[in-house]
């Protein structure tokens, strides 16, 4: 028989083997909590911040865990980037339009008709960043990137428009007050509302249209478990103009980092911008085409004369847009004229 001495140590030894399986082989040194307004199963989340997270943690040995979290999982869209700020998560891919006023000199690439596609907006975009053109508004987080994305279309609930006239009082949903500005110049009257509340507006009958993605608006959900576009029956493919998105990290996590961890972060984030665009770009046009062929929808376009005619309705947006900044001590002229230059110079880049 055992001994009551023999047990104990047979018992404790078989705790501790316990507790030993049950220990990560390897604990992070690092945790980096990483909230978005993608969720699972869009091109954004699965094609581009899925593979960085993974692609960090590999190379890291796992001393790097990014915790990712889709839509929510962390706070409500317009909640993340202050949660970045003040340190409650890491990391945020989300929108500067939901803080209006914060990121003034970046609003200059979600004026009207500023850029073709997300590709030369993108890499103008990251460009002015880098000549610290964009340096007031993100000196309080690390940037890993800044993107646009494909100038919107305009979906609507059944009105169809043709000419400037039938903005006339269009309650639309817009991701910017820089983006709003120039529809309430076009007539409608715009409306900050955040993409988790979109849904229940139209239902509602709040919300006549939407200034949204071709695909984002069959990946979001709407109201009553359908996706945006199933609530939406016209699609204008107004190409007007579209928000600027950022990927952005805490300081002070950033700083505290040791080097070479931090060398392997700004690997897998340098083209995080530029391949975020890219796919993007793609998906635009598959679920464009897709939906011009749907006979629930119809889709319409404008013409070189409707698109100049809007173009010069909207032009008094882009004088009032200069006007402050400079009462906010930025120089707009400048800002807009090497804006200009670089999607110019990026536009012919990709030809």
């Amino acid at each position: 028989m055992f001994s009551r001495t023999r047990m104990q140590s047979a018992a404790t030894a078989l705790l501790g083997l316990v507790a030993f399986l049950a220990t990560p082989a390897s604990a992070a040194e690092v945790v980096l909590r990483f909230g978005s307004i993608n969720t699972e199963s869009t091109a954004a989340y699965d094609q581009v911040l899925l593979p960085f997270a993974k692609a960090v943690e590999e190379e890291s040995g796992g001393r790097i865990e990014v915790a990712l979290k889709p839509l929510g999982g962390y706070g409500k869209p317009a909640e993340l980037f202050t949660m970045v700020e003040k340190g409650a998560i890491e990391m945020a891919a989300t929108v500067q339009g939901y803080h209006p006023g914060r990121f003034p000199q970046s609003s200059v690439m979600e004026l009207p008709f500023m850029f073709d596609n997300s590709i030369s907006g993108t890499s103008a975009m990251m460009s002015l960043y880098k000549e610290g053109l964009l340096d007031k508004d993100y000196a309080s987080v690390k940037v890993l990137g800044l993107y646009v994305l494909p100038p919107y279309p305009i979906f609507t609930t059944g009105k169809k428009i043709q000419s400037v006239k039938d903005f006339r009082g269009l309650r639309m949903r817009t991701p910017s007050t820089t983006v709003g500005v120039a529809l309430a110049k076009l007539g409608a009257v715009p409306l900050g509302i955040p993409l988790n509340l979109i849904g229940d507006t139209i239902a509602s009958g709040y919300v006549d249209a939407i200034a949204y993605g071709w695909d984002s608006a069959t990946t979001t959900k709407g109201a009553g478990g359908k996706f945006l576009a199933d609530q939406l029956k016209v699609v204008i493919d107004a190409r007007l103009a579209a928000p600027a998105l950022m990927i952005v990290m805490n300081r002070a996590t950033w700083e505290s980092m040791p080097a070479d961890l931090k060398k392997i972060i700004e690997k897998h984030s340098s083209d995080i911008a530029m391949g975020s665009a890219r796919i993007r770009e793609a998906q635009e046009a598959v679920t464009k085409k897709k939906l011009q062929n749907d006979p629930r929808f119809t889709v319409l376009t404008f013409s070189d004369e409707q698109r100049a005619e809007l173009q010069k309705v909207t032009a008094p947006a882009v004088v009032e847009w200069k006007a402050n900044m400079a009462k906010l001590g930025i120089d707009g002229e400048r800002l807009y004229t090497r804006a200009r230059e670089l999607i110019q110079q990026y536009k012919v880049a990709t030809k």
